[in-house]
């Protein structure tokens, strides 16, 4: 156990894996009732591995014109191919109880997203729940309410 402990700490330092990165791409409506509204926030992540890495878990809080909005957590359901780019939806429900501004408030995404390395050594660390890699996610943009 101890030996897989010392393995454990020193895997960070020599991975030469490269964190996913993520960039905004667009925002559209989703589904809508009488509580609120669905906004899907549309991203690309790149990945600038020589393997494919598979994203895990997003945990996310979306703030609109500086303000906390919603707060959620999220499969991306996806895999990004070597030296590719993936996209991947974010959702945010917005209750129509919270005053939002209206025209083209500026958003921003904020969190982190964990991902599994290449390996199956890596792969047993993450099940484990020894190493788990994550990096951090912070993309914006406008969002048009069309008022």
């Amino acid at each position: 156990m101890l030996a897989l402990a010392a393995t454990a700490a020193v895997l960070p330092a020599c991975s030469g894996v490269v964190p996913p990165r993520f960039e905004a791409v667009g925002v559209r409506s989703g589904e809508q009732t009488d509580e609120g509204l669905v906004l899907v926030f549309e991203l690309e992540a790149t990945n600038d591995n020589p393997e494919p890495m598979q994203l895990q878990t997003a945990n996310y809080t979306l703030f609109v014109a500086g303000e906390p909005v919603f707060t959620g957590i999220r499969s991306p359901e996806a895999s990004i191919r070597r030296f590719g780019t993936q996209r991947i939806e974010l959702p945010a429900v917005i209750p129509f109880d919270r005053a939002l501004p209206a025209g083209t408030p500026e958003y921003v995404i904020s969190g982190t997203v964990s991902y599994l390395e290449p390996g199956r050594l890596a792969e047993v660390l993450f099940d484990s729940d020894v190493r788990v890699p994550k990096t951090s996610l912070s993309v914006g943009g406008i969002i048009d309410f069309g008022n």
